[in-house]
């Protein structure tokens, strides 16, 4: 049992380093008279999580060993995927599995089907691997009763009615994406760092004291404001740009160079809170790394098949709620600061570790995520 904890430990141990979601699955489905159709996308690191799929526990999922487990995992997914029409269950089989490359990593795909007996309001039940890893989240794109819903299953909300037509279906959906976008950065350690990163050093003084034309380190609190405003605007209006160009797939760069330039920006800003680098450019900086983590940002959306009538908005969601997940974090990040500063003791304390430990998170991730594509 110890053993099997370890090897799933190793194998989630891509998605921690990613800093992003840990774990998302995919549902697209279609409802027509009272037929369903569609298709479930489950990371594999999360069934072997759940399920146990590496037999020989060598740490590699082949194909055979999935083929070998067909039969466990069915019967774990379907009894956490429940569709009840007018109070009765709608059973679901699947067909046959493939496998299916995403930009957060290898899925099963999971094609689905069956039949509703009689019409009626639509609801959904969804728990997979909620008793496992809490950062799970189910995503649901359904076509019923000639509407397109997006849902957002989760440990709080694991049920959803499908009642609303029109304007309010369409506001559910802008809440649905709002509410992933917000979870996106709260769960994402590398984009909540580099933020820290660039406003622990304008908080403390560190940064504004070696500033030319400023003598002292003791800035006013406007000034410190408006630097900090800076630095959240340009990290803001940039990662929204390629956020934007990225899931439109104007601009595509390759998934494991955002990943690792992302974890060089964390590194680089962490060691710029010891040894001051930036030298009053933290906007710039925050401007010119927030176009790469705006690629990061995009992974969600593009694992996602849209219905091309809700791709814009959205999208348009999606960037508000990462927005307000940004805001939340500073709002927090700001009067701890501020406090930490009331004495030379505590502020040079606040700065030798968090540039330390943001520093090494930096490197860590650099490795873990530039180590394959140096080898390849």
């Amino acid at each position: 049992m110890i053993k099997r904890i370890l090897l799933a430990a190793l194998l989630i141990w891509p998605a921690l380093a990613s800093g992003h979601s840990l774990s998302d699955s995919f549902i697209d489905l279609s409802v027509e008279n009272q037929q369903v159709s569609g298709h479930w996308l489950i990371a594999v690191r999360d069934l072997e999580l759940a399920v146990g799929v590496d037999q020989n526990m060598d740490r590699q999922v082949t194909w055979g060993e999935i083929l070998q487990q067909r039969d466990a995992i069915n019967e774990y997914a379907l009894a956490r995927l429940q569709l009840t029409m007018a109070g009765a269950e709608c059973p679901l089989q699947t067909g046959e599995f493939q496998l299916e490359q995403r930009n957060s990593g290898v899925f099963l795909y999971l094609p689905l089907s069956g039949s509703c007996s009689s019409p009626g309001e639509l609801a959904i039940d969804y728990n997979l691997l909620f008793d496992i890893d809490a950062s799970h989240r189910g995503i649901l794109n359904i076509a019923y009763n000639s509407e397109s819903y997006l849902r957002l299953f989760s440990p709080s909300e694991p049920t959803h009615q499908l009642e609303q037509t029109g304007s309010a279906a369409a506001l559910a959906n802008l809440w649905t994406f709002l509410i992933e976008g917000v979870w996106h950065i709260w769960i994402g350690l590398d984009h909540i760092l580099f933020l820290c990163a660039l406003i622990i050093p304008i908080m403390l003084g560190r940064s504004r004291a070696e500033r030319p034309g400023e003598p002292s380190a003791a800035a006013s609190s406007s000034a410190i404001f408006v630097d900090i405003f800076k630095v959240v605007t340009a990290f803001t209006v940039a990662h929204s740009i390629t956020l934007i160009l990225a899931t439109l797939q104007i601009v595509v760069l390759p998934a494991r160079l955002v990943e690792s330039v992302i974890a060089l920006s964390v590194a680089v800003t962490g060691l710029n809170i010891i040894f001051p680098i930036f030298r009053g450019r933290s906007w710039q900086i925050a401007f010119g790394f927030g176009l790469i983590h705006g690629f990061g940002f995009a992974g969600v959306l593009g694992d996602l098949a849209l219905p091309t009538h809700l791709f814009i908005s959205s999208l348009l969601s999606f960037n508000v709620g990462v927005e307000i997940g940004q805001l939340v974090i500073v709002a927090v990040l700001v009067p701890v600061l501020w406090l930490l500063d009331k004495t030379a003791l505590t502020r040079r304390l606040t700065t030798i570790a968090s540039g330390i430990v943001i520093t090494g998170f930096g490197l860590l991730w650099l490795v873990e995520r530039s180590l394959p594509m140096l080898l390849s």
